[in-house]
Order: C-alpha cells, then structure tokens, then sequence
C-alpha cells in the first residue's frame, strides 16, 4: 500500500526539527501520513471543499502500511469548515477523507 511520510525542517543556528506535511485530496481518502515518533502533540488544519474527516491510527507501522490498520476519526468529526485540532503524539498514522476538494496541513 502506498503511504506519505512527514518532511523534517529546522532553522538555521536552530536543532529543534519540526515535521511538515500539506495536500489537496479530492473525492477520497488519503494514502496513509506516517507520524515521527516524538511524543508531541499534532497539529492539523483542514480546509474542506464540501466536507472532510481527518481519521488517525493507534495502529502498528506495519499495519498501517500493510492496509489492515484500525483508523478513528478526530475529535472534530465531519467539517464543513475551516478547522483545526490536534491529535495525541501517540497516533502512528493519520488520513484525510475528503468530499470534494479538501486541503489539509500537518505539523509535528
């Protein structure tokens, strides 16, 4: 199963390393956004076209790469609208399914 990994970034002079991930998806669900395994919360910001569930995984890697993880929607549920939550650094996954063409970011 194909499945996105997070870019790593710091700033110059800076060895805090933060992770970023953005896309657009349109009518479907996502490949699977493999988290770091830092203990820190994630950050995630959905601008949905008709509407969009941002779904995370408490699922092994291997589960989730092999298409047989478990999958849970966030605290916000279905959107409408602009929203932003966050989910517990101990997710291992998260995915987006969208009804339209729904954008999404990612920060760890």
């Amino acid at each position: 199963m194909a499945y996105n990994e997070m870019n790593s970034r710091n700033l110059p002079h800076k060895t805090d390393v933060r992770w970023f991930h953005s896309e657009t998806v349109t009518d479907e669900t996502s490949d699977p956004l493999i988290l770091p395994s830092l203990g820190r919360d994630v950050a995630v910001a959905v601008t949905p076209g008709t509407a969009a569930t941002v779904q995370y995984s408490l699922s092994s890697y291997s589960d989730v790469i092999n298409g047989t993880a478990t999958w849970h929607d966030w605290p916000a549920g279905e959107v409408a609208g602009i929203s932003v939550d966050g989910i517990a650094g101990a997710a291992s996954a998260l995915r987006l399914v969208s009804t339209g063409a729904s954008s999404w970011e990612v920060s760890v």
